[in-house]
């Protein structure tokens, strides 16, 4: 049977089995309807207060009672602080929920107060049974009353960042969207360009002079790094989609990474650096994307390269671990600050450290090799030490 107190209140009273399932709602002052028998009580509540209405009712298990805990309630289209109560009864766990901690307080007292009566269920002669402390009369209601407003105030809050957080995703999605579009519609117009510029630079069409070579060549560098840029950007905007997809297949990673090594050694041997690799024995096969993990040991070879002083020496080295196959290229070059490595692999990142040849970087590289490497399940990382050089290793799952 309902029961009704002396008097409206922004307030509820719930008789729920030790489960938590609500078995009848016995008052509903607040007039939404909030929660109907045989639902769990934790539905009445926010999605954010999920783990402490389990806390509320584990402490109520525990300890027979509790009082004043606030969880957040959706009333409309609002989300409420409320103020509850609770206690174990002989028919399972009796639950008050109010605005004001005032009124929590009056309507637990009702209850309580005609808990003999024959207008009122078992939960209420419960509630009789094993009542929660009570406050003291004088306790000052209105602070609380203040405080579950600005409580209320940062649930809004809450709410409107998550409401902002989904929006930056949208937009976030439509930019990648744009710059594949772009990055795709430039491809096209700069791989004429650079094929045009290869075919002058050969004389096909005539012979050039020394000046007229000197231009080609300008041209054909900057279009070779424009179209490497839009390669990457097109890349990184599917990647960032969610669109890494992987063609996983045995594959022999010594001989990837030897097939790279001697791509890189005419970049290395311009600038008199020295390629050297090395390995333990027994490297398993793995099972990978292999053009992608080539992506991945060009750029970290290629980088080592770039970043290297003339005369010095590149080590390639390969070993494997219990679970994992691990490979690591070393330079002798300049070292990148502490302050900076934590921003070697977000794309766009401009470092203190430069090319030592003049060589130009994307900036977007690293930031694929790691999605890459990760998409694998795998791990990426860098030692590095201010004039002695770096070591960027990564790992890749047996």
């Amino acid at each position: 049977m309902t029961v009704t107190p002396n008097e409206e209140v922004a307030a509820f009273a719930l008789l729920c089995d030790t489960a938590g399932a609500v078995r009848r709602v016995l008052y509903d002052g607040l007039g939404a309807g909030l929660v109907a028998s045989g639902q769990p009580f934790e539905s009445l509540l926010d999605c954010m207060s999920d783990e402490k209405c389990e806390a509320f009712l584990n402490t109520i298990r525990a300890k027979g009672a509790v009082y004043d805990w606030e969880m957040n309630v959706p009333v409309g289209e609002r989300v409420r602080s409320l103020h509850f109560s609770g206690n174990v009864t002989a028919d399972g766990i009796f639950i008050v929920g109010a605005v004001t901690r005032s009124a929590l307080t009056k309507v637990y007292k009702q209850f309580v107060h005609i808990g003999g009566g024959s207008s009122v269920d078992s939960a209420s002669q419960g509630a009789q049974a094993s009542p929660p402390i009570l406050p003291q009369e004088d306790r000052d209601s209105e602070l609380y009353d203040e405080l579950a407003r600005l409580n209320n105030e940062l649930v809004t809050t809450q709410r409107e960042l998550v409401k902002r957080n989904v929006e930056l995703e949208r937009l976030n999605e439509i930019k990648n969207q744009f710059i594949g579009v772009v990055a795709h519609d430039l491809r096209n117009p700069l791989q004429v360009i650079e094929g045009y510029s290869q075919i002058l630079k050969n004389e096909v069409l005539g012979e050039l002079s020394a000046e007229q070579q000197k231009v080609i060549s300008v041209i054909r560098r900057n279009s070779d790094f424009m179209l490497k840029l839009v390669t990457d950007l097109l890349y990184i905007s599917k990647i960032e989609a969610g669109k890494l997809h992987l063609e996983l297949q045995e594959t022999d990673l010594l001989t990837l990474l030897e097939k790279n090594v001697e791509l890189n050694r005419l970049l290395a041997g311009q600038k008199q650096i020295d390629i050297m690799v090395s390995h333990e024995d027994d490297i398993p096969p793995l099972r990978v994307d292999a053009p992608k993990i080539e992506q991945v040991l060009n750029n970290l070879i290629s980088n080592a390269v770039k970043f290297s002083y003339p005369q010095t020496t590149v080590k390639v080295h390969t070993a494997k671990a219990e679970q994992e196959v691990v490979v690591a290229v070393s330079d002798e070059g300049q070292g990148i600050p502490e302050g900076e490595i934590d921003r070697l692999f977000i794309p766009f990142e401009s470092l203190s450290v430069k090319s030592t040849g003049g060589e130009q970087s994307t900036g977007l590289g690293l930031a694929i090799a790691r999605r890459i490497i990760e998409g694998h399940g795998g791990r990426i990382w860098v030692q590095s030490e201010v004039g002695v050089g770096s070591t960027f290793s990564f790992s890749l799952p047996r």
